[in-house]
């Protein structure tokens, strides 16, 4: 089965040996008053009278300073609908520094702990214009709903399954779903196969059972929060106590984290990094930074551009970091030609050959999984050729398959020469709906050419023209983007569209020469086309030439 639609298969959970969220390395930015506000959200560090300016200026020196002392990629921040619908102006500015320099979490924060949405018509309206802005950038992700505790299990999976059917194109791998309850239950929702493809937050804190004072202990909480899900699922929100404060009565001086545990805060950070380390979990410490909060790993000091922070505790720092496995990529990603082969123009690219670099950098699958499960090992679905016909041949290699309308692939080529290129590709697809359209650097070169149905099965390839292009001398990318799913593809080629002109050919560009067309020849002379009949040359007018 080669098309998306054809797979019927669930989704199969498995306890995986490792994590694939290891990308995120980050901290909470929160509000002084916690996020669970029913006004604008201000936070620490900010000022309802900051506009986009200088509430980008504030972003900079926080989130700045959070990567150079903490080591961060990743910040997460409250989004609510007076925020988003009456303030975005200035928020925008602080979300805006935050993708700029790595990625970004929005989560939403309710009006208050024990309710949900006041409205739900003003919820809707306040994802969508996030997801207008933001749902294309490679570094947002969306969490749905943080710690959505007012809602049943099946009324959380409905929401959630509700959101993804209005925000479609969103890729699943840029959407968190919080576990039941506190974001305490990951297998609640994780088990329901419509949320294919998408993360899952899960907290964790002593204040849900202070009686745990081993690090082994506090590792089996957490495990029992999260399940079989380790691979799939972010602890967006884990943190203790870095300064000192009082809890319950007894005062808490600065705590060694480095040491043997002699209190439950201590055996918590201790386990919880181990945990989180020991499955590659992708983790955001509860707060990076919240003014007056005795859990922030940092302390702020002075306004806007003055601003200034300092680590509060150093073994709180040192036991974030633990939990950050050293696998965790913090460069960013380079675009490498697949084996090292730029691929030449005229030419013909192989379509599973798309460059190395990631998944929404050099090419976008929108979701996770590999379901053809050969050639690659990345998100992008190749499958093999072994069971097809190419132009009534056995077909051989590998194609592009399972696509969906949005995603696409990226390549790295060299024009060899300034030209006009006839292109084509090798396509198979049972479906009325497919389409396809090539970019190069950018700009389209194609029109979006809809691929009409070729055999009631993914099995026979056809060679389908897609246009002409003029392209100029040099390295260029190719973006293949497919514009209608379920279409495979199996290569793409540029053809000099002068090096093999016909008799229909001469009649298009030489109308002006009359009688038999088969008694005429185009002739290619360097750059320079003219016409031969009867021992004469003409020009693409019809002029005699000397």
């Amino acid at each position: 089965m080669k098309a998306k639609i054809a797979l019927v298969l669930a989704f199969a959970f498995v306890a995986n040996a490792f994590a694939i969220t290891s990308q995120f390395r980050g901290v909470n930015w929160a509000d002084k008053r916690d996020n669970f506000v029913s006004d604008v959200l201000v936070l620490s560090g900010m000022s309802l009278s900051d506009n986009y300016q200088s509430a980008s200026v504030v972003a900079e020196r926080i989130i700045g300073q959070f990567q150079e002392l903490l080591g961060t990629n990743s910040v997460r921040v409250p989004v609510n609908e007076p925020t988003i619908l009456r303030a975005f102006d200035m928020y925008s500015g602080a979300l805006d520094v935050a993708l700029k320099r790595g990625r970004l979490v929005m989560g939403y924060w309710g009006p208050a702990q024990p309710a949900g949405p006041k409205n739900m018509d003003d919820w809707w309206k306040m994802w969508a214009k996030l997801v207008e802005k933001y749902g294309n950038h490679p570094n947002a992700y969306f969490e749905i709903f943080n710690e959505p505790h007012m809602y049943s299990k099946d009324e959380l999976r409905n929401l959630y399954a509700t959101w993804l059917e209005k925000f479609p194109n969103v890729p699943r791998d840029h959407i968190l779903l919080d576990g039941s309850g506190l974001a305490w239950n990951v297998p609640d929702i994780a088990d329901d196969p419509r949320f294919e493809g998408c993360l899952f937050a899960v907290h964790e804190y002593t204040f849900w059972n202070m009686s745990i004072t081993t690090e082994e202990g506090w590792k089996n909480s957490f495990k029992s929060k999260v399940g079989k899900y380790a691979d799939r699922t972010v602890c967006t929100e884990w943190g203790g106590a870095m300064g000192p404060g009082e809890k319950n009565g007894v005062h808490y001086d600065y705590m060694d984290y480095n040491s043997t545990p002699t209190n439950y805060f201590m055996a918590y950070i201790r386990g919880m990094s181990d945990q989180l380390r020991e499955w590659e979990m992708g983790s955001f410490y509860w707060p990076g930074l919240r003014d007056g909060d005795w859990y922030s790993m940092t302390k702020r000091s002075g306004e806007g551009a003055n601003i200034k922070l300092e680590i509060v505790n150093q073994s709180g720092v040192d036991r974030m970091h633990m939990a950050w496995a050293d696998t965790v990529e913090t460069d960013p990603p380079e675009r490498k030609a697949y084996g090292d082969k730029v691929t030449g123009i005229p030419g013909k690219i192989e379509a599973e050959n798309y460059d190395e670099g990631g998944n929404r950098f050099t090419f976008y699958d929108k979701d996770a999984t590999n379901k053809g499960e050969v050639y690659r090992e990345d998100a992008v679905d190749v499958v093999a050729m072994d069971d097809a016909t190419c132009n009534e041949e056995a077909c051989k290699g590998f194609a592009i398959g399972y696509t969906e309308a949005g995603e696409w692939l990226e390549y790295s080529v060299n024009v060899e020469a300034d030209g006009e290129f006839a292109i084509s590709a090798n396509l198979a697809t049972a479906s009325e709906t497919s389409g396809l359209q090539l970019f190069v650097d950018g700009e389209a070169i194609t029109d979006s050419i809809a691929i009409t149905k070729i055999d009631t099965t993914w099995k026979v390839y056809k060679v389908v023209e897609l246009g002409k292009a003029r392209l100029s001398k040099g390295e260029h990318v190719l973006r293949l983007m497919v514009t209608g799913a379920y279409v495979n593809v199996d290569w793409v080629q540029f053809t000099d569209a002068l090096a093999d002109p016909g008799p229909s050919a001469i009649r298009q560009v030489m109308p002006a020469v009359r009688g038999d067309a088969s008694a005429q020849r185009l002739v290619k002379k360097g750059n320079t086309l003219f016409v031969e009949k009867n021992g004469m040359r003409f020009d693409l007018t019809g002029h005699r030439l000397r």
